[in-house]
């Protein structure tokens, strides 16, 4: 019995040894590589290197990878070949269950991006630890960036899978200085136009705060479908990558013009 035993322990040792990854997998993980943090202050220095002919300039909006990774890989190949393309967004959920390895395979893919990307953080992100995995690294949840006179505003607007509201008072305070720049645009993953989960008093508020900063297109994902809407704010949702396809926002002094990309 006592040979038993040890041999059993033996064999357990073995597996552990043998599977150093046995447990990459827990929903519980937030270890970041340390080669992966900080991913959002990486693309700011490279944005800020950029070198612009003029200022007029596009960027792309990608938008709902889950576990469509394969038209993730599609779509950035596609970027990667156009020359017209300053830098990327992402709309939000990078994770479907918010794994660690899903956040991995995500990062593995745009690491072959030959743009600046930025990220919003979407429901599904928040799913487990997916919060402080996204934290550790891209880095904030609300933060904005300059290019050629323009202002990009960044804005967690998740409620149900975070426990929290947005930080409304922030976002005011962050679009106040809009009158110093030719356009604002804003990106959130929850659009309050074609989608049900924020409350109406929530919308309003949001909408208000967009139309009395003068943001002049508020940009998003999660219904994973495309709708346009033009008014006193423009707002704009792009599909999830269930299909290769991704937007182009073209911007110019004063005005911007949309092109959805459908790859085959």
């Amino acid at each position: 019995m006592k040979n038993f035993k040890l041999v059993m322990l033996l064999s357990i040792i073995t597996i552990f040894i043998a599977c150093e990854n046995l447990f990459e997998y827990s929903v519980y993980e937030a270890g970041v590589n340390s080669s992966e943090k900080n991913t959002t202050a990486k693309n700011l220095k490279l944005l800020a290197e950029l070198e612009q002919n003029n200022q007029d300039f596009k960027f792309a909006f990608v938008t709902d990878v889950h576990y469509f990774y394969n038209n993730l890989r599609s779509v950035v190949e596609d970027i990667n070949n156009r020359e017209d393309i300053a830098f990327v967004v992402f709309g939000g959920d990078i994770a479907d269950q918010a794994l660690l390895k899903e956040f991995e395979i995500f990062y593995d893919i745009m690491k072959n991006l030959n743009k600046p990307y930025f990220t919003v953080i979407g429901n599904h992100d928040y799913n487990s630890k997916g919060a402080l995995i996204y934290k550790e690294m891209f880095g904030d949840y609300n933060y904005s960036f300059e290019f050629n006179n323009n202002k990009f505003v960044m804005f967690d607007d998740i409620i149900w899978e975070s426990n929290k509201d947005p930080d409304f008072e922030w976002l005011s305070n962050e679009l106040s200085d809009n009158a110093n720049y030719n356009q604002v645009f804003s990106f959130s993953h929850i659009p309050i136009v074609v989608s049900n989960d924020l409350p109406d008093e929530m919308k309003n508020q949001y909408n208000t705060i967009l139309k009395q900063n003068n943001v002049a297109l508020s940009v998003h994902g999660h219904t994973h479908g495309y709708f346009y809407e033009e008014g006193d704010v423009n707002y704009l949702v792009i599909p999830a990558l269930k299909k290769p396809e991704y937007g182009i926002i073209s911007v110019q002094q004063d005005s911007f013009d949309i092109e959805l990309i459908e790859l085959k």
